[in-house]
């Protein structure tokens, strides 16, 4: 099976600008992606971004990067418009890993991907991990709802569902065909997406069926503030 791993990378972060240049002891924060990214099965992995700061320090690093509009609402959008320039087939699947993830784990790229492949009832994979205490009440993480392998619903309170023993961590990973992408992006940003600024939440309001599984990794970190900053400082110190 072969797939298309896309990396979008934004330079105009509103809480970490230019946050995919970040010095992550000697590596960039996207290069980090992009070389965890190239671990997986994918026959091809592109950085797309909005910065021809970020485009040039990709290419000098070696990553095919490609240009995109700076006007995109999400990242979903660019990564559309990223495979329509490189003019991936309609039933191709495209992984969308997130620009801010340095420690994505290669397993958990493939079983994405593979999800999708297997289970033809879903439009959308992606992946979850357990959800620790102090992690419950902190609106950077996003919480997931299943059932099974059907996910239920996305959002950053806590208490949107009743059932708690159901409630996960969301990790922001998803596959799906470029046919998909494209019926994704032709919808306007759904109520949900806009309270919540979760992306996601415009296919599920829309009728697709996303389907999850659990991550095979232990380390889960998101580039969001200045803290996650040190706690990645701290991983890398460690060797893991």
């Amino acid at each position: 099976m072969s797939f298309t791993v896309v990396i979008p990378a934004r330079k105009a972060s509103t809480r970490l600008p230019n946050k995919p240049l970040l010095d992550l002891d000697g590596q960039s924060l996207v290069q980090r992606v992009y070389v965890q990214a190239t671990k997986s099965k994918a026959n091809r992995v592109v950085i797309a971004t909005d910065s021809k700061e970020i485009l040039e320090h990709s290419q000098k690093f070696g990553a095919e990067a490609i240009l995109t509009n700076a006007d995109h609402n999400s990242g979903t959008d660019r990564v559309h418009e990223a495979s329509l320039l490189l003019e991936i087939p309609d039933n191709e699947i495209i992984v969308n890993v997130q620009g801010d993830e340095p420690f994505i784990d290669p397993e958990d790229i493939n079983q994405t991907a593979f999800l999708l492949k297997e289970k033809n009832n879903f439009d959308i994979t992606t992946l979850y991990s357990p959800i620790d205490s102090d992690q419950i009440d902190n609106q950077n993480v996003v919480k997931i709802w299943m059932n099974n392998h059907e996910v239920l619903s996305f959002s950053r309170d806590p208490y949107e569902l009743n059932e708690i023993s159901n409630r996960y961590r969301h990790l922001g990973i998803y596959a799906y065909s470029l046919s998909t992408l494209s019926l994704f992006v032709s919808w306007d940003m759904s109520e949900g997406e806009k309270a919540q600024k979760l992306e996601q939440l415009r296919g599920l309001e829309n009728g697709l069926k996303f389907g999850a599984k659990i991550s095979l990794s232990k380390v889960h970190l998101g580039i969001d503030t200045p803290s996650d900053i040190d706690k990645a400082l701290e991983i890398i110190k460690n060797g893991n």
